[in-house]
């Protein structure tokens, strides 16, 4: 298991299109996807875990990464949240 710890830097934090992309992003990977929000653990592939994150802009997360791609995948999810896509 790997962990990195990142800002949320999207002006509309991880709602509506920066949530759905993030989904869409960690749906590519094999790997077990969390992000650890104020001591709450999401599953980054699903949708309705992440919108009910409540993640806004400037919240810490701890990605956590587990499984066969798992240094691929926290590279390019922490990646994506520190870009700050909208």
């Amino acid at each position: 298991m790997l962990k990195k710890d990142v800002i949320v830097k999207s002006v509309s934090g991880l709602h509506a299109r920066p949530g759905s992309n993030l989904v869409e992003l960690a749906l590519t990977f094999k790997s077990d996807i969390k992000l650890i929000h104020n001591g709450n653990s999401i599953n980054a592939k699903e949708i309705l875990e992440v919108m009910m994150g409540n993640i806004n802009c400037g919240d810490k997360l701890t990605v956590e990464t587990s499984g066969e791609d798992e240094k691929v995948a926290l590279d390019a999810i922490c990646d994506y949240i520190l870009k700050g896509e909208e």
